[in-house]
């Protein structure tokens, strides 16, 4: 005898929207840190994945990674965009362990061992992969800039052009500064972006 079971369409659509672990299929596969010598991180990144193509090993080495953001960089009142790794000298790997793909991964060239006790990798949590994962994801830009607060700067564009005053604040995340700019007599707090002012020549 058959039975039919009522099923709540939005109950179903909203399980299936639910984010899935990392490690979802389970097949062992988990996240590994690699080390490796000085600048040789992209090398290291194409040499496994070109060990992954020679090999076959799509079902064992799944993803490499070089976590990156994109900074912007203030000096000199030059703005230069660039991409920087987050984490320099090492690789991610998502892969499903075994000593044969250890020795062979520790053998590449430009690669100095894994992360973990001597022979034996720890695999990175899950917690701790999502926010590398996220913060790659996030397409914020950080800001390095050489202005101080106290300092004073010179506006050269925008409406306040030609003026000077100290800085009150900076706000490195949107790219902008309060300056206490002297208007009628009177010192005025004033929001301008980097790119507006520059260092004032005493």
């Amino acid at each position: 005898m058959m039975i039919e079971q009522e099923v709540d369409l939005d109950d179903a659509v909203a399980e299936a929207e639910v984010p899935q672990p990392l490690d979802d299929v389970d097949d062992g596969r988990q996240w590994y840190i690699m080390q490796c010598f000085s600048s040789q991180e992209y090398k290291v990144k194409a040499r496994i994945e070109k060990l992954v193509e020679d090999k076959g090993y799509q079902a064992r080495i799944f993803r490499v990674l070089v976590p990156e953001e994109e900074t912007i960089e203030i000096k000199n009142n030059k703005r230069v965009e660039k991409t920087s790794k987050i984490y320099p000298g090492y690789v991610f790997v998502h892969l499903v362990y075994d000593n044969d793909i250890y020795y062979e991964l520790r053998s590449i060239l430009g690669v100095s061992g894994f992360v973990g006790s001597k022979n034996t990798p720890v695999p990175v949590t899950e917690d701790e992969m999502l926010k590398i994962l996220r913060k790659v994801g996030d397409k914020t830009r950080k800001i390095d800039v050489d202005f101080e607060e106290g300092e004073v700067i010179k506006v050269v564009a925008g409406p306040f052009r030609g003026y000077t005053g100290p800085i009150s604040e900076i706000n490195a995340e949107k790219g902008s500064l309060k300056a206490l700019i002297s208007i009628f007599g009177r010192e005025t707090p004033v929001q301008l972006d980097f790119d507006q002012v520059e260092k004032s020549v005493q």
